[in-house]
């Protein structure tokens, strides 16, 4: 533990243990290691019943006192035979949170005295219920918004987006500091508050925790065993396009490199119901599966134990770099990315070994035949992507803030 002084920091986010979703692991190893960094940390989030589907292995460090209160799901408790009102998610699906949330958080406030506030995206009523606290406590406050607002980047959820961007607005001027995930998205922010001093929006990246990887093994699959490409998460048609890996092995099939016996494309924790006429058209229903979804941890050994690794990020996404390329990285497989090269991600990805960045169907045949020709990759040098190097950034950022 470190040997400064003693503070105390108020966490607001909707996305924690034992909720299962990508965004869990980087509030939830802040939060411990922060405390081994010698803070106090205080979490306010959401009733364990709002979460969709929990994953109860994940377990919460006995030092971080975690506060809970009541939301609806507008999308679950607000629909009527599964339908629902789209304005009934605005700003977000959980908006309700904060008519327990804001007295709640100023309770805490009382009995904590906590020294700053940070909240976290990408639920913008995390950042409405912080920006009242903060005009409450008068508080230094962090917004950790990870990536931009989705309608900075998806014309297609405009229609309601105004309430969201006033929240936006309203959090980046009254923040001390707007945390990003990558320097393209802190770039855009930036040109967006050009009234804000470009300090303001600052880079904390993801990255895999270690302590996770603690019981896992990596295994080396060789030459000639069946080669198993994973694609762990969800994949849909904006922006997480799986067709085109489709079309490549249909067509590596037809030419007689690919079969049942040599390949398979593994898609864990994707729904196949968009996907199921194209699959059977092409006729590789025999190389595709869909499985479902599993823990966590569970998720990891797989990942450590397959032959290779999908990542999808369409050019939609080009400000962005999904959590899971870290864990990919760290689980020093070889890895399949359909991304443009010179998107956040394709750039990360290009400081990798053992990485084949492609776009078109061609490039991806070609990226598939030298993958199932090559062995184990070298160890890869991934320490500068674990949680606990990117929480020695927030320490530092948070006590330059109190």
């Amino acid at each position: 533990m470190t040997t400064q002084s003693k503070r105390t920091i108020l966490m607001v986010a909707l996305d924690f243990p034992p909720c299962q979703s990508a965004g869990v692991q980087r509030t939830l190893k802040f939060a411990e290691y922060l405390v081994d960094l010698g803070w106090d940390v205080i979490v306010l989030t959401v009733d364990e019943n709002v979460y969709a589907v929990t994953d109860q292995q994940v377990s919460i460090p006995e030092n971080v006192k975690v506060y809970r209160c009541h939301a609806f799901d507008s999308a679950r408790d607000f629909s009527v035979k599964g339908k629902y009102f789209a304005w009934s998610k605005v700003p977000d699906r959980w908006w309700s949170w904060a008519i327990k949330a804001i007295p709640l958080g100023k309770k805490l406030i009382e009995q904590y005295q906590p020294d700053i506030i940070w909240s976290t995206y990408p639920v913008s009523t995390a950042h409405f219920i912080a920006y009242k606290l903060q005009q409450f406590s008068k508080l230094p406050w962090i917004a950790d918004y990870r990536d931009p607002l989705q309608c900075r980047y998806d014309k297609k959820v405009l229609k309601y987006s105004f309430i969201a961007k006033w929240i936006e607005k309203k959090t980046i001027q009254h923040c001390s500091k707007a945390v990003y995930t990558t320097e393209r998205a802190a770039q855009l922010y930036r040109r967006l508050y050009p009234d804000e001093k470009l300090t303001k929006f600052t880079l904390i990246e993801n990255g895999f925790d270690e302590g996770n990887f603690k019981n896992i093994t990596v295994v080396d699959n060789n030459i000639g065993s069946k080669y198993t490409l994973l694609h762990s998460g969800a994949v849909y048609e904006n922006g997480r396009d799986p067709k085109s890996i489709f079309s490549a092995i249909s067509e590596l099939q037809q030419e007689g490199l690919l079969n049942n016996d040599n390949f398979e494309l593994v898609f864990r924790g994707a729904s196949s119901e968009r996907y199921k006429l194209q699959i059977q058209k092409l006729g590789i229903g025999n190389l595709v599966h869909f499985k479902k979804n599993v823990s966590y941890s569970d998720s990891l050994s797989e990942m450590a134990a397959t032959s290779g690794l999908l990542l999808i990020q369409g050019q939609l996404f080009d400000n962005q770099i999904p959590s899971k390329a870290y864990e990919y990285i760290r689980c020093n497989k070889a890895i399949l990315a359909l991304t443009p090269r010179d998107g956040s991600t394709g750039l990360l990805l290009q400081q990798v070994h053992g990485t084949e960045i492609v776009e078109g169907v061609d490039d991806i045949k070609k990226a598939i035949k030298r993958m199932l020709l090559k062995g184990a990759i070298k160890e890869r040098a991934s320490a500068s992507f674990s949680r606990y190097t990117k929480t020695l950034q927030l320490d530092l950022l948070l006590r330059s803030l109190c």
